[in-house]
């Protein structure tokens, strides 16, 4: 049973989705670091799914049609901020003296820059109630039926597919991380920017209207 859960989570891990869309901004932005910093929130904040639903607390939302839609719009107007920060990030760059910096100094004090790069992915797999019902889902098919051991086991679970996730989204953001260093001309950086953005709202248009 173990060994399907294992397969189940790096078939997750593997499939790109908003946690790999929103790091992928952030490496393309501001760096590796604050690649491997978004991939914390997001781990951080399917952690909080998981333990919602190992503590049975996940059920309400998957039964109140209202807090799905509130939460599921919340989310997609967070990825809609991003691609728009993106552009306006593109826009603000052109001609100016950013094109001659690192990403990093571009995008202002460091500090405030990996908080950021953490909130982004933190609130980005927060307000995603799709982790909630993966978790609804794929739990209790590996749950033993003894009440007493559930608990723990629910939760050990959850943590295995949070370092998954972890794992999955930390490399992508090294691996970023090294083409980047060879792709970060101005012209391209603004390219990628704009890509990013469009594709950052298409996603919030495609979260809002599922």
């Amino acid at each position: 049973m173990l060994t399907a859960y294992l397969g189940l989570c790096l078939l997750i891990t593997l499939t790109p989705g908003l946690d790999t869309a929103v790091v992928t901004r952030s490496v393309l932005l501001r760096g590796t670091r604050a690649g491997v910093l978004t991939a914390a929130g997001c781990a951080l904040g399917l952690l909080v799914h998981a333990t919602a639903v190992a503590l049975g607390l996940a059920t309400l939302l998957a039964r109140s049609a209202v807090a799905f839609e509130a939460v599921k719009l919340a989310g997609a107007a967070l990825l809609a901020f991003l691609g728009l920060r993106a552009l306006w990030d593109a826009r603000r760059h052109r001609g100016s003296a950013a094109d001659h910096e690192p990403a990093e100094e571009a995008a202002g004090r460091p500090g405030r820059g990996e908080r950021w790069a953490f909130a982004a992915g933190l609130l980005t797999n927060l307000t995603n109630p799709k982790a909630t019902l993966f978790f609804l889902a794929a739990l209790p098919q590996f749950l033993p039926a003894d009440p007493a051991r559930a608990l723990p086991v629910a939760l050990g679970l959850a943590a295995i597919a949070v370092v998954f996730s972890m794992a999955g989204l930390s490399l992508w953001a090294l691996g970023l991380g090294r083409v980047r260093r060879v792709a970060m001309a101005p012209r391209f950086r603004r390219i990628q920017e704009r890509v990013l953005g469009v594709t950052l709202i298409g996603l919030g248009v495609r979260v809002a209207t599922e």
